[in-house]
């Protein structure tokens, strides 16, 4: 797929930033199907905000191999799921336990460009 810079807009700001080919490229490959609502420089800044004094770890999920933050130590570090695989490998477990399911109910697969914004960010 050819990717070309385009402009956006800051969705706080309204100042407008270019969405770089090479920008798109990465987004592509980590399975991210949004546009960013904020200029690169605005979400270097809103993620240094939401990190700010709190350790963080570098991960990598052992199924799809996407790479992540998260704000707690892993146990084990090469079993480390992202949600999206998680939900997935959730899924395949409640399908062989149905006894469980009552107790646990099924939640929706998250689409792969949430996981950006709830604890496993690339």
């Amino acid at each position: 797929m050819q990717f070309k810079d385009i402009t956006l807009y800051d969705q706080d700001t309204g100042e407008p930033f270019i969405f770089t080919a090479k920008e798109q490229e990465f987004f592509a490959k980590q399975g991210f199907t949004n546009v960013p609502r904020h200029s690169p420089e605005r979400r270097r800044q809103l993620r240094e905000e939401r990190y700010k004094g709190k350790p963080i770890f570098n991960v990598s999920c052992a199924s799809c191999h996407k790479v992540g933050k998260i704000l707690q130590e892993p146990y084990d570090p090469k079993k480390v799921l992202c949600e999206h695989c998680f939900s997935a490998q959730w899924e395949t477990y409640l399908e062989k336990h149905p006894e469980l399911r009552e107790q646990w109910p099924s939640t929706p697969l998250p689409d792969a460009s949430e996981s950006a914004d709830n604890g496993y960010t690339s």
